[in-house]
């Protein structure tokens, strides 16, 4: 009913009512104080047309009972008060109107604001599913985390690549659990000494709001780049993407198939972080294929070239999962070694000669004997820094060289050798 009908509506029922009354007491019985249903027919009106069609209806009202109650000729007896029921009325009656009409219009207002909210409500609804389902067909895996770090989203993108069943999912699961999850999946290209280790940074990081993006290595090779943004309302949004090729492009020597300088450097200058807060051992290679010049000259660069990469294939097949193996430039290749004491290192380092020397290269059908000089040393306390660490690992190759190459020799251990040549 439009509002107009209403307040039309409200007018007619006071005139019906009033209608009623004069027709009870004309062939029923006479009504002697209908003020009480004149007050009833004004609140219908206020409440179905509002306040103009109360106060209209108090009109017809008031009018009504002049008549009835001072049309009787005796207003003037002790006995009656018919004046005053109609002085009473006259005020009464319309501020009845305009109570109800006002109430009448807060209801109406506030069950426009209930519609409009929910209407609000519906419509954030309908944005937060297609918004979902668009995160869903995203091949970029996506988390969203609360303030308290518990997912409230996990798209299907990041549940196939941690292989994390749905009934885990749909729990909302803390942080927590998602990265203890790819440990205990063994997702994580991470050495088992480290694991905890490395689980344990994952989360302060993401605790803490880190805005630098990280590349986490899996299991299976592949690299995917987390980065996380943190939300206006204290949560997080975590955002896994696939950056294999684009990493490997970035980090790996085209000749050898192993890692550039710039990634070595990044990768032990984090390891290097790790042994000075938590004091863990780390070693480091140092190795040069002997006399590569005089390859070069013999026979082409060519063949040099494939010494390199005979080199490198050795070095790659004999590492640990663990360590990182570069080419860090020309016929010098690093090997870095978390968790390892020096000891260690030096006998994987005699393993490694050996075998290099015992692995003929083969050019043209006839061998040619290959041999390295390595240089090893261990992390100390009284390092600066990682490029302490890489000069004592390089001054004790040249000692190798200078001992007569094919050989294997350890930094000092009392450091002053790096030390110096850090200096």
């Amino acid at each position: 009913m439009s509002p107009h009908s209403r307040q039309i509506l409200g007018p007619l029922v006071t005139l019906a009512t009033v209608g009623a009354i004069a027709l009870v007491e004309a062939y029923v019985v006479p009504i002697a104080n209908p003020g009480a249903i004149f007050f009833l027919a004004v609140m219908t009106s206020a409440y179905i047309g509002g306040t103009a069609s109360g106060l209209i209806a108090a009109a017809i009202a008031l009018g009504f009972a002049a008549i009835h109650f001072l049309g009787r000729g005796h207003i003037s007896d002790p006995g009656h008060h018919d004046l005053e029921r109609v002085v009473i009325l006259a005020f009464t009656t319309p501020a009845i109107a305009i109570v109800v009409g006002l109430l009448k219009a807060r209801s109406k207002e506030a069950m426009a604001r209930e519609r409009q909210a929910r209407l609000s409500v519906e419509a954030a609804n309908r944005r937060l599913v297609a918004l979902q389902a668009a995160l869903d067909e995203s091949h970029v895996s996506i988390v969203l985390l609360d303030q308290e770090l518990r997912a409230q989203f996990i798209n299907r993108a990041f549940r196939k690549l941690w292989n994390l069943p749905d009934e885990i999912a749909d729990r909302q699961p803390p942080f927590v659990a998602l990265v203890y999850h790819g440990r205990n999946t063994h997702a994580y290209a991470v050495s088992d000494a480290r694991l905890d280790e490395y689980v344990a940074e994952r989360v302060r990081r993401v605790r803490a709001g880190d805005l630098d993006p990280l590349d986490i290595k899996m299991s299976n090779g592949e690299v995917v780049r987390l980065e996380c943004t943190v939300l206006p309302a204290g949560g997080r949004m975590l955002t896994y993407t696939p950056v294999t090729d684009l990493v490997q492009r970035a980090s790996t020597d085209v000749l050898s198939g192993l890692f550039n300088r710039r990634h070595f450097l990044e990768v032990a200058a984090g390891e290097w972080s790790r042994f000075d807060r938590y004091e863990r051992p780390l070693s480091l290679m140092m190795l040069d294929i002997d006399l590569f010049k005089s390859i070069n000259d013999r026979y082409g660069h060519d063949v040099g070239d494939q010494a390199i990469a005979h080199v490198a294939a050795i070095c790659r097949d004999s590492k640990r999962t663990s360590d990182l193996v570069a080419r860090l430039g020309g016929e010098e290749f690093g090997v870095l070694l978390p968790e390892t004491s020096l000891d260690s290192a030096v006998r994987a380092a005699e393993r490694l000669r050996a075998r290099i020397a015992e692995t003929p290269f083969m050019i043209a059908g006839a061998p040619i004997r290959l041999t390295v000089s390595i240089g090893v040393a261990e992390a100390d306390g009284r390092m600066e820094d990682v490029a302490a660490l890489m000069k004592g690992a390089d001054a004790a190759l040249y000692q190798a060289k200078d001992a007569g190459r094919n050989r294997v020799c350890p930094a000092p251990a009392d450091g002053i050798v790096p030390l110096a040549l850090a200096s």
